[in-house]
């Protein structure tokens, strides 16, 4: 029973272990606190001139994600280049800001991009200069005309253009059961608007709207250029700022856009200095040039004095006692350091576990995080022309599979409790 025991203890050993070595290796070793006592931060204005900076190559690769998206979230990350940044003791590759846009998101953004369908209606012959739109009465449209119409046509206004520099609609003849134009506010915006009447008096001249089509890239980058910061589907919105103590938040696509160190305006502050707004790039960073650094350490006074006594026997038989002191005192001690390296066991180790961190390696390894396993053994089907459909069923070997793995567990575990607990014996 003590053996069984053992054996179990020591395999939940090794499952703790491998779950923070393998599943959260980050957060294993993260500290929370300087071990240099300086940071290396970038402060909110400089991270605004960095964003700035790159907007334009965002909007571009944020639009080709999303055009490329079936069906997931889709995220740009603004990372550390090789130029510059090891040199700072920042590993390239860091995630210094992403934009992370949801499923539902870049759904809203396909279709507020996507180019308005095609519409018909029996009988008319659009000769609209410019672009036209054909919409059907939505629950805000019924609301605001009381349901008296369920279409309505919005259009430029003439000349086109230079739309909307002149307030005169053009007019066309749109069939019976049309009324307009008029220049008015829909749910929407001001426009030349056509109105089609609900009655069913007017049912030989209905109309019809195809479906819509996918927007381009091109047409994506230029609706997200033009959305004001507030929006929520705005880079200003969906901008989330990472650094050296968070981790980017996952996403279905991810692209990756490098900053030189030139790109982000970078300072050493004490860890005591840093703002909420900063952005933390190098949580041990090395004391700037110059810095003085004084190591006073304390230590306790203590009386080491041996009293030594020694009798001597005279000639005439008398007795003469002498008594020697031995031993030293301490007292506090302080020393000033200056120019010198600083580091400590510590900091050094945190730098390697930075690096660690930063490794492809462990990147690879975060993605057992995401995985979806199956649930269910999968069965392959194999074509060939000579022997025709071969299908192989994995679920028929599930009992060997779980014998197997049993086994192999039950050794590996028996053997490493004796070399463990037992050893050669």
């Amino acid at each position: 029973m003590r053996t069984k025991l053992g054996i179990c203890l020591y395999m939940l050993l090794v499952d703790v272990i491998c779950c923070y070595l393998v599943v959260f290796p980050v957060y294993a070793f993260q500290v929370s606190s300087s071990t240099t006592g300086y940071v290396r931060v970038a402060s909110q204005a400089a991270v605004s001139t960095m964003l700035t900076a790159q907007r334009a190559a965002t909007v571009a690769s944020l639009a080709t994600g999303i055009s490329a998206s079936t069906a997931g979230s889709v995220a740009v990350r603004l990372v550390a280049s090789s130029v510059g940044w090891p040199v700072l003791g920042i590993v390239a590759g860091m995630t210094l800001a992403m934009y992370v846009y949801d499923q539902s998101k870049v759904a809203a953004i396909k279709a507020a991009a996507a180019p308005p369908a095609a519409w018909t209606i029996p009988g008319f012959t659009n000769t609209m200069t410019g672009p036209s739109t054909m919409h059907v009465a939505d629950a805000a449209f019924t609301a605001a005309y009381g349901g008296l119409y369920d279409y309505w046509v919005e259009t430029a206004y003439a000349p086109y253009p230079p739309a909307p520099n002149s307030s005169t609609c053009q007019y066309v003849t749109m069939g019976n059961g049309w009324i307009g134009p008029y220049s008015m506010s829909v749910p929407v915006s001001a426009h030349c608007v056509y109105l089609h009447y609900a009655s069913a008096l007017y049912n030989g001249t209905d109309p019809s709207i195809g479906a819509q089509g996918s927007p381009t890239a091109d047409q994506i980058a230029t609706y997200l250029g033009n959305l004001p910061a507030n929006g929520p589907n705005s880079l200003e919105s969906n901008t989330t700022l990472v650094g050296a103590q968070s981790q980017p938040t996952p996403a279905d696509l991810t692209s990756s856009l490098p900053v030189p160190e030139s790109g982000l305006a970078t300072t050493v502050v004490p860890a005591t200095s840093v703002q909420p707004t900063d952005l933390v790039v190098n949580p041990n960073a090395n004391p700037p040039t110059g810095t003085v650094t004084t190591n006073t350490p304390t230590q306790t006074t203590t009386d080491t004095k041996t009293t030594t006594t020694t009798s001597t026997t005279n000639p005439d038989g008398s007795v003469t006692t002498t008594s020697t002191e031995t031993g030293q005192d301490t007292a506090p001690v302080s020393c000033t350091a200056g120019n010198h390296e600083s580091r400590t066991f510590g900091s050094i180790l945190q730098e390697h576990l930075t690096l660690w961190a930063g490794s492809g390696l462990l990147s690879a390894l975060s993605l057992l995080k995401t995985l979806t396993w199956p649930t269910a053994i999968p069965t392959y089907s194999l074509q060939s022309n000579l022997l025709g459909t071969f299908t192989l069923d994995f679920s028929a070997w599930s009992g060997m599979l779980t014998a197997i793995r049993s086994i192999v567990i039950a050794i590996a575990g028996f053997v490493a409790y004796k070399i463990v607990f037992v050893g050669a014996r």
